[in-house]
């Protein structure tokens, strides 16, 4: 198994290649981890998981040791293969995705790419007791599904793409006093776009 790989980073688009000791490591990386990537680095480390099928071996690669940990329990989970289980940290934190699971926030996980709601609901039958091992950050007040929802159909409707949406709410202060106005948020979360 390999489980940790350093060395210079070669390219990351549209896959990462990771040279070690002049070997080069093809490596699958969450969409949020490529984006904190330089290609030229010499001193890149990954948190890797070796995923073998009869046909092929891919190699999955990951900044935070705990998201590593995260992705081998979401695989396990009857319908979530690695391609989705990797989308799943396209724009959101291991930390973020454990919360979700934990709380049953259906709607939350259903919007993930490549999950459905029956895929969502397993996901959190069958993980929600199971992740005590991982510990949570401090979560602000968290909105609601069906507000996060409003002001995320809001955003797209202005031209956003979902992922951009997405990402854009996970930076807004749901603590303030106006955390139940739609227009508020969306505004707020408007702010935020241009640093995407």
């Amino acid at each position: 198994m390999i489980a940790h790989l350093q060395g210079k980073l070669l390219s990351k688009e549209p896959i990462c290649i990771l040279d070690v000791g002049g070997i080069g490591y093809e490596l699958h990386v969450p969409e949020k981890d490529a984006i904190e990537l330089r290609v030229g680095d010499p001193d890149v480390s990954f948190h890797t998981f070796l995923y073998v099928r009869e046909d092929r071996l891919t190699l999955f690669g990951f900044l935070r040791r705990e998201e590593r940990e995260l992705f081998t329990r979401l695989i396990e989970v009857s319908g979530i293969g690695p391609k989705i289980a990797l989308g799943m940290f396209g724009a959101h934190t291991g930390d973020r995705l454990v919360a979700a699971i934990k709380r049953g926030e259906v709607a939350f996980l259903k919007s993930l790419p490549g999950l459905g709601k029956k895929t969502a609901e397993r996901l959190v039958m069958e993980l929600g007791g199971k992740l005590e091992d991982f510990i949570e950050a401090p979560q602000e007040a968290a909105p609601s599904d069906d507000m996060r929802e409003e002001v995320i159909l809001a955003l797209t409707s202005l031209g956003m793409t979902r992922l951009s949406a997405e990402r854009a709410i996970e930076k807004i202060n749901w603590k303030s006093q106006d955390s139940q106005d739609v227009e508020k948020m969306v505004r707020e979360a408007l702010k935020y776009a241009g640093s995407l």
